[in-house]
C-alpha cells in the first residue's frame, strides 16, 4: 500500500505544474492586446456647453505595434460637428504608461494592483462581475479614483469597457461598443454552454449511480464484479480519471459563453463536493467502507486540482494585499484557514488510512470520519461568506 498512497500523492502533485503551465506564471505583467486589435467607443459629455470640436461622440482605438509589455495604438475619433481626429497613443504597462487607465495589464483581478505614472501610485482592482460587453458575456474588473474616475476593464485583455469621468464642470460616460477582440454571443453559443453544463452533471450522476450499483451489486453477490481489478486498482484508476476529467474541464469548459468566472465555477464544485461527502459517510455508516473511500478519492482529489487551479487562476493567489484589505477581509481569512486546512488534512488521513479488504479501517478510522463533516461543513459556510465579501456586494 505503500505504491498505492505514492501514487494518489504524485497523481495530484503532477497535475499541479500542469495546470500551472496553462495560465502563466503568478505576478507577471502582461499584455493582453496584439497587433490589429482594435475597439469602438461612444462617448457622452454632459456640463455646460463645450466647443462642438472638442465634444467627442465617438471614438476608436486601435492597436499598432506591440513590442512585450510597450505598444503604441491610433485613436481616431469623432465630435459633434463631424471632426475626424486622430492621435498615436504610447503604452509602456511595466513602466505604468497606461494613459488613463485605458489599457492595463491583462489578467488583473481583485487585490491585483498596476502602476499608473501619472498618478506615481500602484492602482488596486476592487471588484469583478460578468457583464454584458460589446455582444457577449465578458468577466469586467474595475477600480477608482474617487470623486475623479470610474474605470471597468475586460479582465482578460485589459482594454477599458466603462468610464466614468468627473473632469471640472463635465460629466463624460464613455462605453465599449464593438471590437475584434472577442466575437459577439449568439445564441448557439449560450445553448452549447447550457448542454455542456448538463453534460458534466449527467457524468457526474452516471459516475455515482455506477459506483452505488457496483457496490449492491458486490454486497448481494458477494463476486467481484471487475473480477480482474483489485479494489486498490480501482482507487488508482479512479484517481487519475477525476484528476484527468477535472483537467479537461478546466481547459475546455467555456467559461465565457456559459458567464461563469472561475470563482463561481470553484463555488459550485465545492457544493458539489460537500455533498458527496455526506454520501461517502452515508456509505460508511451503511457499512460500505469500500464505495465510502472510493467517493472520498473522488472528492479530495477533484477538491485538490480544483482549488490549485482556482488559486492560480484567480487573484487571490496573485497579490497579497487582498488579504488585508479590511479588519472584515482579515478575520474571514484567518477564519477560512482555520477551518479549511484542518478539513484537506483529514480527508487526506481518512484516504490515506484506508486500506484496500481492509478489517481494522472501521475501527482506526472512526473519530477522524466523525471530525470530517464538522470542519468540512464550517470551512464551506466560510468559504460561501468569503466569496459573498470578495465577489459581490451583497455584504458590502
Amino acid at each position: 500500500m505503500k505504491a498505492f498512497t505514492a501514487l494518489i500523492l504524485v497523481c495530484l502533485i503532477v497535475s499541479v505544474p500542469f495546470i500551472a503551465s496553462t495560465v502563466g506564471a503568478s505576478g507577471v505583467t502582461k499584455t493582453g492586446v496584439k497587433k490589429g486589435d482594435w475597439i469602438e467607443y461612444t462617448i457622452n459629455i454632459s456640463g455646460p456647453p463645450l466647443d462642438q470640436a472638442r465634444n467627442l461622440t465617438w471614438y476608436k482605438n486601435e492597436i499598432l505595434e506591440v513590442n512585450g509589455t510597450s505598444f503604441q495604438t491610433n485613436m481616431t475619433s469623432i465630435s459633434v460637428n463631424g471632426t475626424v481626429l486622430s492621435t498615436i497613443w504610447h503604452f509602456n504597462l511595466t513602466e505604468g504608461q497606461v494613459q488613463g487607465w485605458e489599457i492595463i495589464p491583462a489578467n488583473l483581478g481583485v487585490g491585483d494592483t498596476f502602476f499608473a505614472v501619472s498618478k506615481n501610485a500602484n492602482i488596486t482592482v476592487v471588484g469583478q462581475e460578468q457583464k454584458i460587453v460589446a455582444g457577449a458575456s465578458r468577466t469586467v474588473t474595475h477600480a477608482t479614483d474617487p470623486g475623479k474616475l470610474v474605470k471597468e476593464w475586460d479582465k482578460a485583455t485589459g482594454v477599458y469597457v466603462h468610464s466614468l469621468e468627473w473632469t471640472r464642470n463635465y460629466t463624460v460616460v464613455t462605453n465599449a461598443i464593438a471590437t475584434n477582440m472577442w466575437s459577439p454571443q449568439t445564441q448557439a453559443q449560450n445553448q452549447t454552454g447550457f448542454y455542456l453544463q448538463i453534460a458534466v452533471a449527467t457524468l457526474l450522476a452516471v459516475i455515482i449511480f455506477f459506483l452505488v450499483f457496483v457496490a449492491a451489486r458486490r454486497k448481494r453477490s458477494k463476486k467481484p464484479i471487475l473480477p480482474h481489478l483489485s479494489q486498490g486498482k480501482i482507487a488508482v484508476l479512479t484517481i487519475f480519471a477525476v484528476v484527468l476529467a477535472e483537467i479537461s474541464f478546466i481547459f475546455f469548459f467555456p467559461f465565457y459563453p456559459v458567464g461563469l468566472s472561475f470563482a463561481e465555477i470553484n463555488l459550485i464544485m465545492q457544493t458539489v463536493w460537500t455533498a458527496l461527502i455526506f454520501v461517502s459517510l452515508w456509505l460508511r455508516i451503511k457499512g460500505n467502507y469500500f464505495l465510502h473511500e472510493i467517493t472520498m478519492l473522488i472528492v479530495m482529489s477533484a477538491w485538490l486540482v480544483g482549488f490549485s487551479a482556482v488559486l492560480m487562476m484567480d487573484p487571490l493567489s496573485s497579490n497579497s494585499t487582498i488579504f488585508s484589505s479590511s479588519t472584515t477581509r482579515v478575520v474571514m481569512d484567518i477564519l477560512h484557514a482555520f477551518f479549511s486546512v484542518p478539513a484537506l488534512a483529514i480527508g487526506l488521513w481518512l484516504v490515506i488510512l484506508w486500506r484496500p479488504e481492509s478489517t481494522l479501517f472501521a475501527a482506526k478510522s472512526k473519530r477522524i470520519a466523525q471530525a470530517l463533516p464538522v470542519f468540512w461543513v464550517l470551512s464551506y459556510a466560510v468559504g460561501i461568506v468569503d466569496f459573498l465579501l470578495l465577489h459581490t456586494t451583497l455584504l458590502g
